[in-house]
């Protein structure tokens, strides 16, 4: 099974799976690279991007075993990551989020690119990774988009790890269910009913969002991307081996 696993809808919602679940979909330089190419398969008959993973999480963050030796490696991810989330916003199809379990730190960056998140009570939500001596500035750009100034000023600073419903509060998710199986089952209901509006529509509509809200700026991602990434060093190297120590 490849790690990220690809299926296609009559209805022209492409399915994209993050299939690494023994890593809790973390994304590592392969995971990067396996969404990149899964994303390259939208073409004029996708009407909507579901985006899920596989197993008991949505995705865990970045893949950190790889960084403890090479912090070089933290580096690329951060700027990774930053070019995948401008990639889900400026797709020209609305991209839904499948949001269960939990999507922490990288994870939850994901979700700011997309148009709409589905979640569950039971999950949880997050940037946990000053701790770590990493700063998630790289999630700001969509995370004010998503949450305001004020909740995204919080969120990003406190480090905290919030449950479905106060995710819904804040406006990080757009859609709540009780347990994360009816989250996915909402999630694929979403996505069929986007595929089946007036394609032109929809497209227009996002493209206007995009333009004026800023989303087409890369100047307003690459800042953020490249500082935090520039500011790693020994304490992030020695708290990181901490934190692996610790496991």
């Amino acid at each position: 099974m490849p790690i990220v696993a690809l299926h296609k809808t009559e209805t022209g919602v492409l399915h994209v799976t993050l299939h690494d679940p023994s890593k809790r979909n973390a994304l590592g330089l392969e995971m990067f690279d396996a969404i990149d190419d899964a994303l390259s398969h939208i073409n004029t008959q996708t009407r909507c991007v579901l985006l899920q993973g596989e197993g008991p999480v949505f995705c865990a963050g970045f893949d950190m075993k790889a960084c403890v030796d090479d912090i070089a490696i933290l580096k690329i991810y951060i700027l990774r990551l930053s070019t995948l989330i401008r990639s889900l916003r400026r797709l020209p199809v609305p991209v839904v989020a499948a949001a269960h379990g939990a999507a922490i730190a990288g994870g939850c960056a994901l979700l700011t690119g997309c148009d709409f998140i589905v979640g569950s009570k039971e999950s949880k939500y997050g940037y946990p990774v000053h701790r770590i001596g990493i700063s998630p500035a790289v999630t700001i750009p969509t995370l004010f988009q998503k949450l305001g100034n004020g909740q995204a000023r919080t969120l990003a600073l406190s480090g905290r790890i919030i449950g479905g419903n106060e995710a819904l509060a804040i406006g990080l998710l757009t859609h709540l269910e009780e347990t994360n199986e009816r989250a996915t089952e909402t999630s694929l209901r979403l996505a069929d009913s986007l595929a089946n509006k007036p394609p032109l529509a929809l497209q227009t509509t996002k493209r206007w969002l995009n333009e004026l809200d800023g989303s087409l700026n890369d100047e307003l991602f690459d800042a953020p991307a490249n500082h935090s990434a520039t500011v790693l060093g020994e304490e992030t190297k020695t708290l990181l081996n901490q934190v692996w120590n610790e496991q």
